[in-house]
């Protein structure tokens, strides 16, 4: 209680935290931070004492209640600004303010977390199960970045759910395909569906940049696909290599007359919608299961660097712009660790050998 001092980024701020008692003998609680000086700080605590004994503690002009459906308008913008992942941030609000929008946000608690958790396991995702753990872990840290944004705006004084805890339970996928396992996937494809496979397996290219590729975009005489900022989801221009085995497929891929678009439907000239069934027969047909299309995303990712490609360089293939987000899709697994320990003994062997020659050969000498 009084006045503390604690920092925040690297630099020192002071915060109140005081009891006052009414005139009618009812105490209240006073907190505000992000104080820069001490005798701000202590001369702030001497004013609402004063207010408070006085009886016009309560005359102060007050926030303005703020609900969370505000309170994730006012960050949405900080979020398109900030966040590769913004879009995905804006799939996740929507369950939030579905179920909390008209709440007002100073007034939340754990229970009423634990409620919208509860909510959210009794509906169903587009793959038509619960939600896994760790999407109500991620919408909880997206409603207490939202409700922290308000607090340095001011529009709130203190996050009410700052202290929630996640469920952190494990619900990372790391299924990675092999050249083997997608040799089989690839043989049971359907005709239409071959290339696009391998354009996804061999680029590491998002379903829905392959899908709405356009022939305008591809160059075969190099072996290149050049993406604009507005066809990525990180709003970022990137050129994409082809394997020759890429480069293949995409030649021998019949262009549908009256269509820009490379995968298109021949009845409506436009881009496939989907292809989960005919994805789904090919994996039963393989032998494969719990295999999804953003597999292939991920196994292009881990086979690269296991190839010894640069991370720097499948970040620039993949399109990924954090780090934080590339590990998702790098799958490191104990194989992987022995190989490093063998590049390491062999390169540990090498320099010992190194060494002891050139120690030899200046006896030799002397």
């Amino acid at each position: 209680m009084g006045v503390k001092k604690y920092m925040h980024k690297g630099r020192a701020f002071f915060q109140v935290d005081e009891w006052l008692t009414l005139p009618d003998g009812r105490a209240t609680r006073f907190r505000k931070r992000m104080i820069p000086t001490r005798e701000q700080a202590t001369a702030l605590v001497a004013k609402v004492r004063t207010e408070a004994f006085e009886g016009r503690y309560f005359d102060r002009v007050k926030a303005p209640d703020v609900t969370v459906a505000e309170a994730w308008t006012a960050y949405q913008t900080v979020s398109e600004r900030d966040n590769d992942t913004w879009q995905t941030e804006a799939g996740r609000a929507e369950h939030i303010v579905r179920h909390l929008g008209r709440r007002n946000a100073a007034s939340l608690t754990v229970r009423d977390v634990d409620e919208f958790r509860t909510l959210r396991l009794s509906e169903k995702t587009k793959r038509g199960a619960a939600p896994s753990h760790a999407t109500l872990d991620r919408e909880v840290e997206l409603l207490k970045r939202m409700l922290g944004y308000a607090v340095a705006c001011e529009t709130l004084t203190v996050n009410p759910i700052a202290k929630v805890k996640l469920l952190h339970k494990p619900n990372v996928r790391v299924s990675v395909l092999d050249e083997a396992d997608f040799g089989k996937l690839l043989e049971a494809a359907d005709v239409e569906l071959k290339p696009i496979l391998l354009v996804a397996f061999d680029t590491g290219m998002r379903k829905r940049e392959i899908l709405d590729l356009r022939w305008s975009q591809v160059d075969l005489k190099h072996g290149v696909i050049k993406l604009a900022a507005e066809d990525t989801k990180t709003e970022q221009a990137r050129t994409i290599c082809l394997t020759s085995r890429a480069v293949r497929a995409l030649e021998d891929t019949p262009k549908v007359p009256g269509s820009l678009y490379v995968f298109a439907n021949p009845s409506t000239k436009k881009p496939w919608a989907d292809m989960k069934r005919g994805f789904a027969g090919a994996c039963k047909a393989a032998g494969l299961k719990g295999v999804w299309f953003h597999d292939l995303r991920r196994s292009f990712v881990t086979n690269a660097r296991r190839r010894g490609v640069p991370e720097s360089v499948v970040m620039r293939f993949s399109g990924h712009r954090t780090r934080a987000v590339f590990d998702r899709y790098n799958v490191v697994e104990e194989e992987d660790l022995r190989a490093a320990v063998k590049k390491l003994e062999s390169a540990i062997t090498s320099e010992t050998t190194a060494q002891n020659l050139g120690q030899e050969m200046d006896k030799a000498v002397q």
